[in-house]
């Protein structure tokens, strides 16, 4: 059964529990056997439990008085003697209101609390004015019955996210963009920019919470996953280690930097890799000596201060890198970018915003005559064919599945349209089933032989079995992993022993990912 499906199962069952029963009792029981993937606090599915809280919270609050920096070990200790004193409707809702008053009074109230039940499939919690909290989970967006007492306090937890960043918003500039402790990306838009009316009738504040994952995501998960097969696999191995310029192209929440990180541990440690970020997302999967970070920041209240990402690029050039990845390419950036790729960084690449590799194309050309809008054409287009090797396309399809649809190099001619050609290497074929549109099944096939892309890496001393093109030749594990043998991931930037054990036990299905990889062991 689809996760949507559970969860409104599961909301059904306890709609409305009012009284203390055994049956309902009973049926939170059965809930919490059910509750593998993501379950919501009772408290916060009945409106009088969660009023209930919000007079134990008040309450608490008003009475405490504790000197010195308060820490959630002090706080609960003292809370639940505090809620002790009150007659609970439900055995349940003890610890669950102990841990509201925690997270309103030292976290960010609703926020953290759905961070902490929903682990590790969580890719974003999106606050829509203090009423409406979705979160999309595993690629899937659910509603959930999390929300704000107030806008009052909907702002009180914004300012103290932003003030983690030493950021402000206000009427005057009421829109603000900020990381957490844990690396979670925030962007905030509060009134006037933010339109929508509250249940109250009042304009309402929104939140977004980029999650990124604390365990890295391996390659070999990737494959597992069926995002790639082998044959696209050993493709792209060999692409990294050949030096090939990459852009990878893909909608919102695809996975394209979850797919950078990953390819990133084929890179020769010996290579100084430069990152540069509008806000740091990346985690390269490389020894630590061998990566640099930039981030842009932001102008200040005054609109002083900025340092953007053209900028951060322009130094990086100075700063000797071998390659060079910038997160995202969206503006004037995409220039020095391409004449990165064409001077000296081989084994380049970013991210941009399209839905298929011919539209990057497209994109490319379009940011760079925004940039230098005297450009001749001609000259932008002979920039982009040489400087880009690949385009990976990656797509989430809506059950959430994400997939690398297509790989394309870039010919070196014009069609009669006047876009660039484009020679698509592989791609995913899905299957239409008229019964469920939902359906994301389907098969990797090899379309056409590279010649370019086969010689570049041929240059940079990487052979490349062009029998891979050809869609009878089979590409098995063995010779995949004899390719991934020489980079374990503990060869990765802050790598703890104890990572192995997280993924096994976050990512396992059926046998043991040590068994389904010897390569790891």
């Amino acid at each position: 059964m689809a996760l949507k499906e559970k969860i409104k199962e599961r909301h059904n069952s306890l709609e409305n529990p009012v009284e203390v029963t055994t049956k309902a009792n009973e049926a939170i029981s059965v809930e919490e056997n059910l509750c593998s993937e993501l379950c919501f606090p009772l408290m916060y599915r009945n409106e009088d439990y969660f009023r209930l809280a919000g007079r134990i919270y008040d309450s608490f609050v008003e009475k405490l008085n504790i000197k010195g920096e308060l820490t959630e070990k002090m706080i609960r200790e003292v809370v639940n003697k505090h809620i002790s004193e009150f007659s609970l409707p439900k055995f349940a809702l003890k610890n669950e209101i102990a841990d509201y008053v925690i997270d309103n009074l030292l976290y960010y109230g609703p926020i953290s609390t759905i961070i902490r039940i929903a682990g590790t499939g969580l890719n974003d919690i999106l606050v829509n004015t203090k009423d409406y909290i979705d979160v999309i989970y595993d690629g899937q967006t659910i509603a959930t019955p999390f929300c704000f007492r107030s806008e009052e306090e909907l702002k009180h937890i914004i300012n103290r996210m932003l003030s983690e960043s030493n950021r402000k918003i206000d009427e005057s500039h009421p829109i603000a963009s900020a990381k957490l402790p844990d690396g979670s990306r925030i962007e905030i838009q509060i009134p006037p920019v933010s339109a929508n009316l509250d249940k109250d009738g009042n304009p309402g504040s929104y939140v977004t919470v980029r999650k990124f994952r604390e365990i890295p995501l391996l390659f070999e998960t990737l494959i597992d996953s069926h995002m790639i097969d082998y044959k696209m696999a050993y493709f792209l191995v060999k692409a990294i280690r050949g030096k090939l310029n990459i852009v990878v192209s893909g909608g919102t929440s695809s996975g394209k930097t979850t797919f950078l990180n990953a390819i990133t541990r084929f890179i020769d440690e010996g290579d100084q890799l430069l990152t540069i970020e509008d806000t740091k997302e990346m985690k390269p999967q490389m020894p630590c000596h061998a990566i640099r970070s930039f981030e842009a920041r932001p102008p200040n209240e005054e609109g002083a201060g900025e340092i953007s990402i053209e900028s951060l690029l322009r130094t990086a050039l100075r700063s000797s890198p071998r390659r060079i990845i910038v997160g995202e390419c969206r503006g004037p950036e995409i220039v020095t970018m391409l004449n990165a790729m064409n001077t000296g960084h081989p084994g380049s690449m970013t991210t941009i915003h399209a839905d298929d590799t011919k539209e990057a194309i497209v994109r490319i050309e379009n940011m760079f005559l925004e940039a230098r809008p005297t450009a001749n054409m001609a000259f932008v287009r002979s920039q982009i064919i040489s400087a880009v090797d690949l385009i990976v396309q990656i797509v989430r399809f809506p059950d959430g599945t994400r997939r690398i649809v297509k790989i394309s190099e870039p010919e070196r001619r014009i069609e009669e349209s006047g876009v660039v050609s484009m020679l698509d290497l592989f791609e995913f074929q899905r299957s239409h089933n008229s019964e469920n549109p939902m359906d994301s099944s389907g098969n990797f096939k090899a379309i056409s032989a590279s010649s370019r892309a086969s010689f570049k890496m041929l240059q940079n001393g990487i052979t490349l079995d062009s029998r891979i093109f050809d869609n009878d030749f089979i590409v098995d594990k063995e010779m995949l992993t004899h390719e991934l043998k020489n980079f374990h991931p503990n060869r990765m930037c802050g790598w703890k022993n104890h990572y192995m054990a997280e993924i096994i036990q976050s990512y396992g299905s059926g046998k043991n990912i040590l068994e389904r990889w010897p390569n790891l062991q």
